[in-house]
């Protein structure tokens, strides 16, 4: 269970906080991150590759918004990627869902603000976890001219207590 409870957490519900700065997207970061997913297509290298694509530029593969979980894009203060302090134990923590939903491309040379959104905080039974609870997030990316590029939304959850490999129930 976290530190905070359920009705704390809901308490956070619908604040916003900036957990990006200065998220430049970086032509030798992206072909990097292209390596790393393995996807070898030439729009994430070549500017010609992209436009013949139908690009305005090199395009960043579409989850390379991960990389904003890296502490140097973080403001001073914040210490985690969610910018919230919901009492969750990190040893029990799971990531639900994500999804992304652009409005265009991010391209190299962009330079992002993102904003997070505690969405819905809820508690369900878990059938070897006991109580689980989840928090929903949403960030919203804007370039340095305010443009909304970029929609990030995702699930953290903590179990109420570890999961044992021989199926246990693994208290400690």
């Amino acid at each position: 269970m976290p530190t905070k409870s359920l009705d704390e957490i809901q308490a956070l519900v619908g604040e916003t906080r900036t957990t990006v700065e200065d998220f430049e997207i970086e032509r030798g970061k992206v072909a990097e991150f292209a390596r790393a997913i393995r996807d070898p297509a030439d729009i994430y290298l070549d500017e010609d590759a992209a436009r013949e694509a139908g690009y305005d530029g090199i395009p960043a593969p579409p989850t390379f918004e991960r990389t904003t979980e890296f502490p140097r894009y973080r403001p001073e203060g914040v210490d985690d990627h969610t910018g919230f302090d919901l009492g969750f134990d990190p040893r029990r923590i799971i990531h639900g869902e994500q999804a992304f939903e652009f409005e265009r491309p991010l391209y190299v040379g962009d330079v992002l603000t993102g904003r997070t959104t505690l969405e819905d905080a809820y508690e369900r039974e878990g059938q070897r976890g006991g109580t689980i609870t989840f928090a929903e997030f949403r960030t919203d990316y804007e370039t340095e001219s305010g443009e909304h590029v970029l929609t990030a939304r995702a699930t953290s959850l903590e179990t109420g207590r570890a999961i044992a490999d021989d199926g246990g129930d693994g208290d400690e």
